[in-house]
């Protein structure tokens, strides 16, 4: 492991940490407000856990706009964490293996 692969776990790590926990907090900030307007307006909240919070805040106009806020961070946020992984974390697979093979050969 080098530093490299250190900084790739620590930002792919924090991205998805605050991504999670600006969604979890979306989440919670609109599930309650959704129901007390109403089943119609709740179902989508309840069955769609990523896309219902974010229609219903968008839909709600100013009074939502922090959990709007928040939501569409926590999608930027995971976006980034993916891209990220998928970018880049087979060339520190390759690499890792690569290394474990060659410590093989050494014993």
């Amino acid at each position: 492991m080098d530093g490299w692969f250190v900084s790739f776990a620590v930002a792919t790590s924090l991205l998805l940490a605050g991504g999670g926990a600006l969604l979890l907090v979306g989440y919670i900030g609109t599930l309650p407000a959704a129901i007390s307007f109403g089943w119609r307006k709740a179902l989508p909240v309840l069955l769609l856990p990523v896309a219902g919070p974010l229609w219903f805040a968008c839909t709600q106009g100013d009074d939502f706009r922090t959990a709007r806020w928040q939501l569409i961070g926590a999608l930027v946020l995971l976006a980034l964490a993916t891209a990220l992984i998928l970018g880049l974390g087979p060339y520190f697979a390759e690499r890792l293996v690569a290394e474990m093979a060659e410590a093989a050969k050494m014993r």
